[in-house]
């Protein structure tokens, strides 16, 4: 079963999908593209996550976006003769099915239901790209942590009965401020004053979110 759009596929689509393209797999902080490859394949991200940056002036990296799950990596691939523009780095073990120009061709002819999909997941993305960038600009960078952890929740187990959720995915101080856009230093000090809070416990790369509710309130107000 795919996720993000094209778990709505049916069965024959997602049998077409599997077997048009090829798995591969990466291991964290492995390179699946550079900015100047040509963009000839396209990625769709079935497990782990990844970080699209660019390299800023004095080689700062920017990054772009964190995709999980069911995301589209690469979309450059969908123009003919575009390069991929941005790098594209493995957070964790991660798996995608990669699909070249030809087999996209193909598929989308023999199942219309994927191009349908995979015009729904860059409307889902386009939309996320939006929702970052407003965050960015009027959000305080507390809130856009909180935010992070509860979307990082929602892919995890419910919540236990005494209201504690301990994420599974292995996140460091510097996955997160890549994900919210800040720094290393300033997510260690805002992680300590959550738990501060009780909002959260720590551990090695092990996060335990503690208040659900807590959580939602500093997602809506700057910590104060």
């Amino acid at each position: 079963m795919f996720p993000g759009a094209f778990q709505t596929l049916p069965p024959d689509a997602q049998s077409h999908l599997t077997s048009a393209g090829r798995t591969g797999h990466w291991a964290r902080g492995e390179l699946l593209f550079h900015p100047e490859d040509p963009a000839e394949a396209l990625y769709v991200l079935t497990r782990g996550a990844v970080r699209l940056y660019r390299l800023g002036s004095n080689a700062r990296e920017v990054t772009l976006d964190v995709h999980g799950p069911g995301a589209l990596l690469g979309v450059s691939a969908l123009v003919l003769g575009a390069r991929y523009g941005m790098y594209a780095e493995a957070m964790d073990d991660i798996e995608a099915l990669v699909l070249g120009h030809d087999a996209l061709s193909r598929l989308t002819q023999l199942a219309p239901a994927v191009g349908v999909a995979l015009t729904e997941q860059i409307t889902r993305q386009t939309r996320g790209v939006q929702e970052r960038l407003a965050g960015l600009v009027f959000l305080e960078v507390s809130q856009r942590l909180a935010l992070a952890l509860l979307t990082l929740a929602e892919r995890e187990d419910e919540w236990s009965e005494t209201g504690t959720l301990a994420l599974r995915e292995r996140v460091s101080h510097q996955d997160l401020a890549h994900v919210v856009g800040s720094t290393r230093e300033t997510i260690t000090k805002l992680l300590g004053d959550f738990r501060n809070r009780g909002l959260l416990d720590l551990g090695y790369r092990r996060i335990i979110l503690t208040d659900h509710d807590g959580l939602l309130r500093a997602a809506r107000e700057p910590l104060r």
